[in-house]
């Protein structure tokens, strides 16, 4: 796969993975702008907002989600990986990606760091187990500051400084040795109007 695809791949649609440093708060209310919502940067922000899945009874799960995404959002696509099984795969359903092998989203990782930077996830929901051969499932909001050019077709109406957000649902199935091995994303970036409240209100 051509590294100009992998990075439409990444930026389009990616959902995964800072241990709760400020750096600038993320505040999601609406900017309308190219379509959708812009969430406004404010001081202080977490990078990796779980505040809101702390109380999930399954601590196991939530550290693990907690180290996939602090790798995610710190734009390390290295420890991102040393978490995936070497026969992890992805299925990312709006991209009509099945079953992408561990190298090729690896690649994608790193094409998605050097494009976007301020990257925020807030989590929303978390439910399912961290036992071996189980799944968890997320959903969370992903906000990304857009730093380079995606190439054609990517991201339509969005220019380089734009802040993009994307709803998403994010399962991961977990081997004994608690890697995850297959991980499947459902997505969509946010809408005019969007209100990430309404979620868990």
């Amino acid at each position: 796969m051509a590294i100009r695809s992998l990075i439409q791949l990444s930026i389009l649609a990616f959902a995964f993975a800072s241990s709760c440093l400020a750096l600038t708060t993320l505040n999601p209310r609406d900017t309308p702008a190219n379509g959708s919502s812009q969430a406004v940067l404010e001081e202080p922000f977490l990078k990796f907002d779980d505040t809101r899945i702390a109380d999930n009874c399954d601590k196991v799960l939530l550290s693990r989600i907690k180290t996939y995404f602090d790798a995610f959002v710190n734009g390390d696509a290295d420890a991102l990986r040393d978490q995936e099984a070497p026969e992890y795969n992805i299925t990312d359903i709006p991209l009509t990606l099945v079953r992408l092998p561990r190298e090729p989203w690896y690649q994608a990782n790193k094409a998605f760091v050097s494009l976007t930077a301020d990257t925020q996830v807030i989590a929303i929901s978390l439910y399912g187990s961290s036992r071996p051969g189980a799944f968890a499932i997320m959903e969370n909001v992903i906000w990304f500051t857009l730093t380079g050019d995606p190439g054609p077709g990517a991201l339509e109406g969005y220019k380089v400084g734009d802040r993009v957000g994307m709803i998403m649902l994010t399962a991961l199935w977990w081997n004994a040795g608690g890697k995850v091995v297959h991980e499947l994303e459902y997505g969509r970036l946010t809408w005019e109007g969007f209100n990430i409240t309404e979620f868990y209100q």
